[in-house]
């Protein structure tokens, strides 16, 4: 498998973290995607995907094909992917509020799912024609002009700083709006119309996301329950396990199983072997 990325041009950083690049076989047919602070706009170079709905009484009745162009918003809760036989996309992470320096579509129609670019992003999908056997270089420039062509600057700053400030760490949402020198309902209003998610909701993806990297690189000799409880400061065990189920799918102990087997690389795409087992 060969994975790279790169920074995004100076110019996209406000909205793009970084460009990625992936090429090779899948370490297991399906995976389990968990939430993170980050959404992607990915181009899909490889044979259709399938996305399953883990809710599904019956995997084949809910599942979506997804082909070349499609946007993954912030998630706030798993999902599960069918991977074709050998993968190669690029894709571009974008800040929560992103999206929303390149189309005009409202951020909250783009948040807890995972759907085609054409409708708000037209002729992304078309980059595919001239990218067939692309090296990474070539890909990253592929998407740095087609984003750059589309920027329009119109997020607000505060926002920028609330997202900015909630990833780095856990903060209520009372003591960010202090921070910034805004009311509460002012925080909520412009992060609802920048990202298409309150701040709470931002809040608990980010801690999530940040515990469960860190529980992946725990020791491989266990660790016990007092010790997942400490690296997120969640209330108690069954809170702990309740929320880490709710976002992931898994209890704590199953979840490190499957990280001890593959490695803290993947922590976020974790491979299972059947759609019933990401369940």
């Amino acid at each position: 498998m060969h994975y790279e990325e790169c920074p995004a041009p100076a110019r996209l950083q406000p909205y793009v973290s970084h460009f990625w690049f992936v090429r090779g076989a899948p370490t297991a047919r399906y995976e389990k995607i968990l939430p993170g602070p980050l959404a992607h706009l990915i181009l899909n170079l490889s044979a259709p995907y399938r996305l399953i709905n883990p809710f599904a009484v019956a995997p084949d009745k809910g599942s979506t094909e997804v082909a070349v162009g499609f946007y993954s918003g912030i998630q706030r809760s798993y999902l599960v992917s069918e991977n074709p036989s050998h993968l190669f996309n690029v894709g571009a992470a974008l800040r929560p509020y992103g999206m929303a320096a390149f189309t005009d579509v409202p951020p909250v129609q783009l948040q807890d799912k995972v759907q085609d670019t054409d409708g708000f992003l037209p002729g992304f999908a078309d980059l595919r024609a001239g990218l067939a056997d692309a090296e990474p270089a070539l890909a990253f420039a592929a998407l740095e002009g087609f984003l750059t062509a589309r920027l329009h600057d119109r997020v607000d700053q505060r926002t920028r700083e609330a997202v900015a400030l909630l990833a780095a760490g856990d903060l209520p949402v009372s003591g960010l709006a202090r921070r910034l020198g805004i009311s509460e309902s002012t925080l909520q209003r412009i992060m609802l119309r920048d990202c298409g998610l309150t701040p709470k909701s931002y809040a608990d993806v980010c801690r999530f996301y940040r515990f469960v990297n860190a529980a992946a690189r725990l020791p491989a000799d266990g660790a016990g329950g007092r010790e997942l409880l400490a690296l997120a400061d969640y209330y108690d065990q069954p809170h702990l396990i309740r929320t880490f189920r709710r976002f992931s799918g898994f209890t704590p102990s199953e979840y490190l199983r499957l990280i001890r087997q593959h490695g803290p690389e993947y922590a976020t795409f974790v491979p299972v072997d059947s759609p019933t087992a990401a369940r």
